[in-house]
């Protein structure tokens, strides 16, 4: 059997699960570092792996990866290999070594969590008092060394109201930003905090009015692959210019801290782990016949009930996965898509094909993104992701 050439563009790797922090909403609910993390050699062994299976850049994350005490040793061989690295970390960690190391490696992207312009709600969200005031640091640190900073937000209710303020402290700073929602999947984050549906719309509103309002040089900002789709009054919010799907096993791939591989770590249930690097390679694993079947199989009797019959359906393929099974317990169900959603606020204008055109017309020619300006993010981000 010919087995489908699939191109790992980036592995995300939870480093470790140790964490200095108690994020409210993190799905891996870190803290404490399994005490079956995988060892240096069998971290520098993985590496050599993902570069035999073609991944082009690694992302370390945790917990908090700047805990291991390994981290140079390993970040440095990312990059000897020739794979791009991404490091993501809470900012809480700080040192002249740091910054120093780095430098020397030239990482694709620094990004810093922070969730709120005000100092107490922020630290409130990390469950840790001063973290603020440390990850600030980190951030303008980094900018002075003249790092490719990015700053990710996790949007949830306790601070949706933030994310003006958050744009005027981001604004002309050279930090690109990416706004995410909250899941359930961690044990700390309670489901009455998760957007609801008007709220969900009105965070794609609100990159979707800075993209209009503010040129791609002073505020890049983009959606992240849980922020809806196929949208009738944005032209774009995420990173592409149209979404291609869950990527989960298709581009991406998630490694854990004790070696279990999965699509997407976003989807933090074993029930999806396509194996463990200590008993098969990665390269064996990306490369089998019946791997991550639940998107690379994908036909349009997979689409669950609110994504069936839709049009965007073969090339959407049920929206987020993480979203989907958060939201209704199966995959490619999303219901938090913007094309729906529309489908119910403006149901008598689309009833009406002339009042449709109409609609779609007056939403889409006054746009200040130009198609340049959208070309300018995409070279952002790609260099900061």
């Amino acid at each position: 059997m010919n087995v489908p050439s699939y191109q790992l563009s980036c592995c995300v790797w939870e480093f470790t699960l140790e964490c200095n922090l108690n994020c409210i909403h993190c799905g891996s609910s870190a803290g404490r570092k399994r005490p079956d993390e995988l060892s240096t050699e069998e971290s520098l062994a993985l590496l050599d792996d993902l570069k035999k299976t073609g991944c082009l850049g690694v992302a370390l994350m945790g917990g908090e990866p700047f805990l291991r005490k390994d981290f140079w040793e390993v970040a440095s061989k990312i990059t000897n290999l020739g794979m791009e690295l991404s490091v993501i970390t809470n900012g809480a960690i700080y040192s002249e070594e740091i910054f120093k190391n780095l430098k020397a490696l030239k990482p694709r992207a620094v990004a810093v969590s922070i969730d709120a312009a005000e100092p107490s709600l922020h630290d409130k969200i990390r469950g840790i008092a001063g973290s603020f005031d440390k990850s600030w640091k980190f951030i303008n640190k980094a900018l002075a060394e003249n790092l490719p900073v990015s700053v990710i937000t996790t949007v949830h209710k306790l601070n949706i109201g933030q994310l003006a303020k958050l744009r005027n402290m981001l604004k002309g700073r050279r930090i690109a930003w990416q706004i995410q929602t909250a899941g359930s999947e961690g044990c700390r984050f309670s489901k009455d905090l998760l957007l609801d549906e008007e709220e969900f719309y009105s965070v794609g509103l609100f990159i979707e009015s800075t993209r209009r309002n503010y040129s791609v040089e002073e505020m890049p900002v983009i959606g992240a692959h849980d922020l809806g789709f196929n949208s009738m009054m944005f032209k774009n919010i995420s990173l592409h210019e149209k979404w291609g799907g869950c990527q989960a096993g298709i581009s991406v791939l998630g490694i854990r801290s004790n070696g279990d591989v999965l699509g997407c770590l976003a989807i933090n249930n074993d029930s999806f782990m396509e194996g463990n690097v200590r008993k098969n390679s990665v390269y064996e694993i990306w490369n089998s016949p019946g791997a991550f079947a639940y998107t690379r199989n994908f036909t349009k009797e997979s689409a669950g009930e609110n994504c069936s019959g839709c049009g965007f359906m073969a090339e959407c393929k049920g929206g987020c996965n993480e979203m989907s099974l958060m939201k209704t317990g199966k995959l490619h169900n999303d219901p938090f898509c913007f094309y729906g959603i529309e489908q119910d606020i403006f149901a008598d204008e689309l009833k009406n094909p002339v009042k449709k055109a109409m609609l779609k017309f007056k939403n889409f020619s006054d746009r200040r993104t130009s198609e340049k300006q959208l070309k300018k993010l995409a070279s952002i981000f790609n260099s900061k992701r």
